[in-house]
């Protein structure tokens, strides 16, 4: 199971079983039981959907600002499709 560090400086955990686990950039692969015992302590699972496509998004064209939203979050005008 992959976790990924609760802290950016956190490098090594103990899991549960007692065995001591090492990030590498900033990823554990830990056994299941390690794993959600330090999700539930702080860390989380690393997405799986990867980067969102620029597709799926709106771009104002008063000020260039990107947004998932129809409605600018920066000056509140309307976006357009990209």
């Amino acid at each position: 199971m992959r976790v990924i560090a609760p802290a950016k400086t956190c490098v090594e955990v103990d899991g549960l079983s007692g065995r001591r686990y090492r990030a590498r950039d900033g990823v554990y692969e830990m056994s299941e039981r390690d794993g959600r015992a330090l999700v539930a302590a702080g860390g989380f699972r690393p997405s799986l959907t990867g980067a969102t496509s620029r597709a799926a998004g709106y771009r104002c064209p008063s000020d260039g600002f990107g947004s998932f939203f129809t409605t600018c979050s920066r000056c509140g005008g309307p976006c357009e499709r990209e």
